[in-house]
């Protein structure tokens, strides 16, 4: 079992039980809004996943590979900081994208700048609230005091990988020139059986 959904299952039940002691009365409360907000959820994100993966299959593996994988460097960083920040939409089709790149043979540093990016400066955000609500001065004032930080966060990565698996691109980065995800899902299988 994913250890996240124990962890999410350990959250709910400590939640709920705190809730069945201090205030039962909000419990119905909760689920009315936990029942909207599924109900919102239940089928874009299904939706915005096969969107995700028929995007990825119109992209070729060696593609993606040579422009932001493992080897691509610091030019890779940059080029994922500057897709990140024009990828259009919130997180139920920006992430399963990125994981669709990340599928393809996106290198760990780089999908580190494309999602900070995408987090920081999300073109569509900008254009559509930021701009006309918070003015241009306040908009520029932020970018530019935000510019490097995708970069940076993809550079620090780019180190702490090297500082804990070397030259060598850690178990999962499918980017390494002839891995696939089918091998990259095994090096992490070999690597987790390894760990215990």
């Amino acid at each position: 079992m994913d250890p996240s959904l124990i962890v999410l299952a350990v959250v709910l039940v400590i939640l709920l039980g705190y809730l069945a002691v201090c205030d039962p009365g909000k419990i119905i409360e909760a689920l009315r809004s936990a029942g909207r907000m599924g109900r919102l959820l239940v089928f874009r994100i299904p939706l915005a996943i096969l969107a995700a993966s028929l995007l990825g299959r119109l992209i070729p593996t060696d593609y993606v590979s040579a422009l932001i994988g493992h080897d691509s460097g610091f030019l890779g960083i940059l080029l994922a900081t500057v897709v990140g920040a024009v990828v259009p939409g919130g997180p139920m089709l920006s992430f399963p994208l990125a994981l669709i790149v990340w599928q393809l043979g996106a290198g760990q540093p780089q999908m580190v700048a494309f999602l900070t990016s995408w987090s920081v400066f999300a073109l569509h955000r900008i254009l559509s609230y930021e701009l006309p609500l918070l003015g241009p001065r306040f908009v520029l004032v932020r970018m530019v005091s935000s510019l490097v930080l995708p970069t940076l966060a993809g550079l620090i990565a780019a180190g702490l990988i090297l500082l804990w698996h070397g030259a060598d691109p850690p178990p999962g980065d499918t980017s390494k020139p002839g891995r696939s995800a089918a091998h990259a899902a095994e090096a992490d299988t070999n690597a987790v059986m390894t760990l215990q």
